[in-house]
């Protein structure tokens, strides 16, 4: 593995952070199946991937994210790691029905927390180191039915 790589990788794992944020949000605890909130790029269409789409698609870093997002499944949550345009974007997606009024107001305050923003810092640093064009990194909470319950750009 190549060293920069597993620094990204060793990165991607400090977005535990953003789903230990999530769940720990109080939610109704019904179990749903996990809506079907596929991938879709905003470059998707075209021939050339770009570098940071290539980066993030590499199977050995998607590998990390599903092991990763498979930690949280119990939890009500699962991850995906995706590139749009020159942004990674972290989807944690709720697999269980929550509360959006008390979620919103929780994870709005989790992503705004000095500790939370310097550990999303060190991801695009590591992403950056990489693909120097990587602009920012965007935090997605999604909920159930694909609403996005509260979300931040870090640049």
């Amino acid at each position: 593995m190549k060293s920069g790589f597993a620094k990204i990788l060793i990165s991607s794992l400090l977005c535990a952070v953003i789903c230990v944020g999530a769940a720990s949000c109080d939610s109704k605890g019904e179990s749903v199946s996990p809506s079907d909130l596929g991938t879709v790029s905003s470059e998707a269409t075209q021939e050339k991937l770009s570098e940071l789409e290539t980066l993030v698609q590499d199977d050995e870093f998607q590998e990390q994210v599903k092991a990763l997002s498979q930690t949280y499944e119990s939890k009500g949550m699962k991850l995906e790691v995706t590139a749009e345009g020159d942004s990674i974007v972290y989807k944690c997606m709720y697999t269980v029905k929550v509360d959006e009024t008390k979620s919103k107001e929780e994870l709005t305050e989790h992503l705004e927390s000095k500790a939370f923003e310097t550990s999303i810092d060190s991801v695009l640093r590591s992403f950056k180191a990489q693909v120097p064009q990587t602009h920012s990194v965007i935090v997605r909470y999604i909920d159930i039915n694909g609403n996005i319950i509260a979300s931040k750009e870090y640049k």
